[in-house]
């Protein structure tokens, strides 16, 4: 007699198993992809988000008042994240990490291995994840504990790092042509290889993006090895943005450039030729975008590429002082409705609304900025030296 119980039992047991086995370790030759989703953070890592658009998910304010003015000890080393309350996670010039209020106060700071590489990343899961110089990712929870760290197969660990968030809850890493995936415990998933120094990665539709200085575009899926698809062919050494299934970039300082990710093609937008323009680029509805034009003004590019319009970040009444000169250029952030916010050394900082009407913030100048940094009702400008001040106001 055929026991009718038999086959669902074993299937119980088998699915227990599985559960059990997969609960406890991961097949190394399979990546293991868990949708958690976009996370709610307002500034996930040095381009914002993911797709490296340098994009606000809020509103700008149009009337900006000082809401707080610090300067922390320590310095500051790595453009700040925020959280989708306000809060700042920075990391400072001394290894340390430390999680500051709305209104800039110390929530908690604790000490790192070593200084950080890259700014701060907020993952989907909810950690914050630190890469540090002594090639090691550190993953801290919230409220400041320290919950993993592992060491990172990268070959000169003490270089520049970029990291973002994925939408799996882990993160990607690149050191120089190194691209490492990791889970949301930290645990490295893959690494992959790229076919030349790394300046920007991104993720699009689960899709993983990797662009070289080279100007070469390379891809990766949820599982299998980088896949070249396409180049800029020219220098692509300020970063480059994702979206609507392009990837945008300045090109060899002067051409304003978009490739596609399903062909590959390249469409050049603006060839300024004796212009220098300068990148990340800030979109706006993309393909539309606020570049930098000759270090210090901001210009505005419409869909097809053309300028609509470039404003100064200096006023008419500051005098150049030649010390900033070969300083970096201005860095640009843009939010939903099209105002842009801008900073440079030595410059007050410059709001330009979607209308075109122009506000710089007196005495809000200082050396080597950092982008600046979003929070629920406003912006906040940090600086190499410490400096820290929020604005707010009544938005859009």
């Amino acid at each position: 007699m055929k026991r009718a119980w038999a086959a669902p039992v074993g299937l119980l047991v088998a699915c227990a198993s599985l559960l059990t086995e997969s609960s406890h370790a991961r097949d190394a030759g399979r990546v293991q992809r868990v949708v958690v989703g976009r996370g709610a953070a307002l500034a996930a890592c040095e381009g914002l988000d993911e797709s490296n658009g340098s994009r606000a998910r809020t509103d700008f304010p149009e009337n900006p008042e000082f809401a707080f003015r610090i300067r922390l000890a320590g310095g500051i080393g790595q453009a700040p994240a925020s959280d989708a309350q306000g809060n700042l996670v920075v990391v400072h010039a001394e290894p340390r990490l430390s999680k500051l209020d709305a209104k800039g106060r110390t929530l908690w700071s604790e000490r790192l291995t070593s200084e950080a590489s890259c700014a701060p990343v907020l993952t989907s899961s909810g950690s914050i994840l630190i890469v540090t110089r002594d090639g090691e990712v550190l993953l801290f929870s919230a409220a400041g504990k320290l919950e993993a760290k592992r060491a990172l197969p990268f070959s000169d660990p003490r270089r520049r790092s970029l990291a973002i968030p994925t939408t799996a809850g882990g993160a990607l890493i690149a050191s120089g042509s190194d691209l490492l995936q990791l889970d949301e415990r930290g645990v490295a998933l893959r690494q992959l290889h790229a076919n030349g120094n790394l300046t920007t990665i991104a993720e699009a539709n689960a899709t993983l993006v990797a662009v070289a200085e080279n100007g070469s575009v390379s891809i990766a899926h949820a599982t299998g090895d980088m896949e070249l698809i396409g180049s800029f062919a020219g220098s692509v050494s300020e970063g480059a943005a994702v979206a609507d299934g392009r990837v945008l970039a300045v090109v060899d300082g002067h051409k304003w450039s978009a490739l596609d990710l399903s062909s590959g093609q390249v469409t050049t937008l603006a060839n300024e030729g004796g212009v220098t323009l300068t990148g990340p680029p800030a979109l706006l509805d993309a393909p539309s975008a606020a570049l930098v034009a000759e270090g210090g003004f901001v210009s505005v590019r419409g869909k097809d590429g053309h300028e609509t319009s470039r404003v100064s970040l200096s006023a008419a009444s500051q005098s150049f002082d030649p010390a900033l000169r070969g300083l970096r250029a201005a860095l640009v952030v843009s939010d939903r409705h099209g105002a842009i916010s801008a900073v440079r050394s030595g410059n007050d900082v410059l709001l330009l609304a979607a209308d075109g009407n122009v506000r710089r913030l007196e005495d809000s100048a200082c050396l080597d900025p950092f982008r600046p940094t979003p929070t629920p009702s406003g912006l906040v400008f940090a600086c190499r030296s410490g400096q820290l001040f929020g604005i707010s106001g009544k938005a859009r």
